[in-house]
């Protein structure tokens, strides 16, 4: 028995009925009450319903795409997405900083769980300098030079154009079907087939990064973008780290 089934309407309604107005066993009351809790029962699962619905955090199927279309008419469409990855563009749309770098960032860091990194050529933030003018305290340096400091070489003509680099997350892959090296399938017979790339369609995809840029980037601004897969992570038995790929790590010891 669970909340809001018939046979829990049922029992809220016995609990009602003043005692001694029917006998212990009363196969008339009963089949009256089964008629109107099953009624009840139904009316309650579509409240339910409707009030998982009024809720971004908890709308789901069609009613996400109503959702969408209530705030942004066609500006946004599910292409494929998700539930739950629709949910997250349609909240980074609505509320997100737009047209600025950071805006950019925070929206594709909400979208893919990891924060891009940016380098704008033009932007000395970015590229860093060897020094800068001096000071009444003497020679102020810069934040960039041969193996110091974190930069890169700037170009004054590349102005509004911004390079990123994006973790793209781990593919969905196929489900109930095994790998090469495995050893429940052969040709004919047991999990496995051939599929090509437009099978894995599940999750996050390129084209929704491309789209969720081309709608926060600055005004006029470039943006090329390059893929890298997600980082993996060896450890020990302790929880040592034995080797790791992320970027700018290069880590490998013994146990």
């Amino acid at each position: 028995m669970a909340i809001g089934d018939a046979a829990d309407i049922i029992l809220r309604i016995k609990r009602l009925i003043p005692t001694g107005w029917f006998a212990y066993v009363a196969p008339y009351r009963d089949a009256i009450f089964g008629g109107l809790a099953d009624t009840a029962a139904w009316c309650y699962r579509l409240i339910v319903y409707a009030q998982a619905q009024s809720r971004l955090a908890t709308a789901y199927g069609i009613w996400l795409d109503v959702f969408a279309y209530d705030f942004l008419g066609r500006f946004l469409t599910r292409s494929g997405a998700e539930d739950n990855t629709f949910r997250i563009i349609i909240r980074s749309t609505i509320l997100q900083e737009r047209v600025t770098r950071l805006g950019m960032i925070q929206a594709v860091t909400a979208l893919t769980s990891k924060t891009p990194q940016i380098f704008e050529p033009w932007n000395t933030n970015d590229t860093g300098a060897y020094s800068s003018p001096a000071g009444s305290g003497g020679a102020n340096y810069g934040s960039f030079g041969y193996n110091v400091g974190s930069g890169g070489y700037g170009n004054m003509l590349l102005p509004c154009q911004t390079f990123m680099k994006i973790t793209r997350l781990a593919g969905a892959g196929v489900p109930k079907v095994f790998g090469y090296n495995g050893n429940i399938g052969g040709y004919g017979i047991g999990a496995i087939e051939w599929i090509g790339v437009s099978a894995e369609t599940v999750g996050i995809t390129d084209a929704m990064i491309y789209d969720l840029i081309s709608k926060t980037k600055p005004t006029g601004c470039t943006c090329w973008v390059a893929f890298r897969p997600i980082s993996s992570t060896l450890v020990s038995d302790s929880g040592a780290l034995i080797l790791t790929d992320e970027p700018g790590t290069s880590t490998l010891t013994t146990r």
